[in-house]
């Protein structure tokens, strides 16, 4: 099942040209999600000097599609039911958050490992070079597996000690679904949505 696809006519959505940044990108099973929004409550209390991510929107992004209209989108959406179909490792590799780190100063991030070791990244690999053979500009940035928890607000910038008080949820998880997200500005700075799915296949 397609979910906010289903109604859309051939070639685009009732003929929308909405324009914005597109990724792929997985979400996080409901009870993973919780386990961490309680472990890193304190990013987003009263006083929390980082801006902090919500948990609404948190998600491991597999590949950047760039400034998309709804219809190169609904392209890239094709390509990524093709690649499950025939690229996806099956069953799903197991995800875990494997460390917190930091991108320099900027970005407080938590890195994940699978196993088996190196199935996700293969997977993403295929989620760059399948949507630019279809003609999408997909743009080359390097794969690293990560959630984003907070970023730098100002003068405010991500040090060491943030890094060293988060308590990482040690639950694992095999993925069920990959999302095309977008990216769509708000006073806070953006907001992560969710617009398909797309189930991942099980063996059989």
């Amino acid at each position: 099942m397609v979910n906010g696809a289903a109604d859309l006519p051939a070639g685009g959505r009732s003929g929308s040209r909405e324009t914005a940044p597109r990724f792929l990108a997985l979400g996080l099973p409901a009870d993973v999600r919780g386990q961490l929004a309680r472990a890193t409550a304190h990013l987003r209390g009263p006083g929390a000097g980082l801006r902090a991510s919500q948990p609404a929107g948190w998600h491991v992004t597999l590949a950047f599609l760039g400034e998309l209209d709804d219809e190169r989108a609904d392209l890239a959406t094709e390509v990524l039911a093709a690649t499950l179909g025939t690229v996806a490792p099956r069953p799903a590799p197991r995800l875990w958050f494997q460390r917190a780190g930091r991108f320099a100063d900027r970005v407080l991030v938590l890195h994940l490992a699978d196993e088996p070791e190196g199935a996700f990244e293969r997977f993403a690999t295929a989620l760059h070079t399948e949507p630019r053979a279809a003609g999408l500009a997909v743009p080359d940035r390097p794969f690293h597996p990560h959630l984003t928890l907070a970023r730098a607000r100002g003068r405010r910038r991500v040090r060491r000690g943030d890094v060293a008080s988060l308590r990482i949820p040690t639950s694992s998880w095999r993925p069920d679904v990959v999302g095309r997200w977008a990216s769509r500005p708000t006073s806070g700075g953006s907001a992560y949505t969710v617009e398909v799915e797309l189930p991942w296949p099980v063996p059989g």
